[in-house]
């Protein structure tokens, strides 16, 4: 007789055959040797016989048993506190357990399904019977395993698919160089606290940063440096506009820009000059430098109150021009400008 199962979605050619492996519990070896004949011409049924109770976890852990027979009757501890106890053990909770009565008293089958059992059988069982119940309760478990195995499969192949979607998204919302938002997460960031700002009646700044002469250091550093040192750089951004609710993001190659919600003027300069100073201090060599020896950064910083019916444009044009004269003024410092309301455009 096989013991292969068929899964469910699988063919005929991809029946899945596991051996029985039964473990016998019996204090008494006259009945561990008659369940052993009875077994004795199945060829794919291991038998494995325990005689002492208190090893029958460690054997459990030792042959993992398709099937647990387990006696009722037996000293120093029963059958039900020892099927109790296999049921709390995370290695044997979900193993098949039949149990074996000497008398067939309905009292005896309620105390063995509280207990945890499976199933029962009378001692000595019929042959037929006992091969019967055996490779039933067997295959119903390699089945709950194969099916535990697709599900963990499952949930592993579905966190896979959700972190290589985050990924994605990741991918889509940020700068790959540096890791920082990109230009259409900043475009949203953007509506969105400036609404706030209207609504709160707060102030809002903006920078707007650009790195002095950088196509002429990428042209004579190359690019690998020249990436390098974008990535050195984002690490001054990072110490300097450290707030949560702040927005900083890369525009082009060498043009960063940061949106700085709740910061009033004097807050936005003090920013301003923590990255300008920053990147100065780092020394970074740039020979093709028209301001200095080393990089240096030039910024634009912008302030408004916006009121309602206001869009962001004006503010992000009006730091645009800070930083044009920051560059005209000889670049390696900043400028800035306050957003009058009468300057604000209106929403239609």
């Amino acid at each position: 007789m096989s013991s292969g199962l068929i899964l469910p979605g699988e063919g005929v050619s991809s029946v899945v055959k596991h051996a029985l492996v039964i473990l016998l519990v019996e204090d008494s070896p006259f009945t561990a040797e008659a369940v052993r004949r009875l077994l004795s011409d199945e060829a794919d049924i291991h038998f494995h016989y325990c005689s002492d109770p208190f090893k029958a976890l460690e054997m459990a852990e030792k042959v993992d048993p398709s099937v647990i027979l387990l006696d009722v009757a037996m000293p120093e501890i029963d059958g039900f506190t020892l099927c109790r106890f296999l049921r709390a053990h995370p290695r044997t909770r979900d193993k098949p357990v039949i149990m074996l009565f000497g008398s067939d008293e309905p009292l005896v089958k309620v105390q063995a399904f509280v207990a945890g059992a499976d199933d029962y059988l009378i001692k000595l069982p019929d042959k037929i019977e006992l091969i019967a119940r055996l490779r039933h309760h067997s295959n119903a478990y390699f089945v709950k395993m194969e099916r535990d195995k697709a599900k963990m499969a499952l949930r592993i192949g579905q966190a896979r698919i959700d972190f290589l979607s985050g990924q994605v998204t990741e991918l889509t919302r940020n700068d790959l160089l540096t890791g920082l938002a990109n230009r259409k997460t900043f475009e949203e960031r953007c509506n969105e606290l400036w609404s706030l700002a209207v609504r709160n009646n707060i102030p809002i700044s903006l920078l707007m940063m650009d790195l002095d002469y950088f196509r002429l250091f990428n042209e004579h550093y190359g690019h690998p440096k020249g990436d390098e040192t974008i990535r050195t750089i984002t690490g001054v951004f990072r110490q300097s506009i450290r707030r949560p609710s702040d927005v900083l993001a890369r525009l082009t190659g060498e043009k960063f820009t940061a949106l700085l919600p709740a910061t009033h003027a004097e807050g936005a300069i003090h920013v301003a000059e923590l990255v300008r100073s920053g990147v100065e201090n780092l020394e970074i060599p740039h020979c093709k430098s028209e301001v200095a020896y080393h990089l240096t950064i030039s910024l634009g910083v912008a302030n408004a109150i916006p009121s309602h019916g206001t869009k962001i444009d004006a503010l992000l044009k009006l730091a645009e021009d800070c930083l044009d004269k920051s560059k005209e003024a000889g670049r390696n410092r900043l400028h800035i400008a306050h957003l009058d309301e009468s300057d604000m455009p209106v929403n239609l």
